[in-house]
């Protein structure tokens, strides 16, 4: 589990490195969804807050970004994330999960 926090109106991508055994994954072909919801166990998408899809960075050393929008952004409080990650043959798995946070800034433009 490994928690994230952020500035409210912070725009900037969260990076990610995916491993197997210690070693980078090559995630050539995969794709990335990270979900952030106000609820640790959805049982649907109602309480989902926003979806990004991933884009790869460096896949021979499995690094992918997610940057939201000023729109997605622009919240402050305490939520879930999980990350999902799809391989070529469609076989998805969760690879990271935890608290996704929010913070106030002081700076409002």
């Amino acid at each position: 589990m490994t928690d994230i926090t952020r500035k409210r109106g912070d725009t900037y991508a969260d990076v990610i490195n995916i491993s197997s055994a210690g070693s980078p994954l090559d995630v050539t072909g995969y794709t990335f969804l990270l979900t952030v919801d106000t609820q640790k166990a959805p049982s649907d998408t109602s309480t989902q807050v926003y979806q990004l899809t991933g884009t790869i960075l460096d896949a021979v050393n499995g690094q992918v970004e997610f940057a939201p929008s000023a729109v997605q952004a622009d919240q402050v409080g305490g939520f879930y994330y999980d990350v999902q990650m799809t391989d070529g043959a469609g076989r998805k798995r969760t690879v990271l999960a935890g608290k996704y946070k929010y913070v106030q800034d002081i700076t409002k433009v």
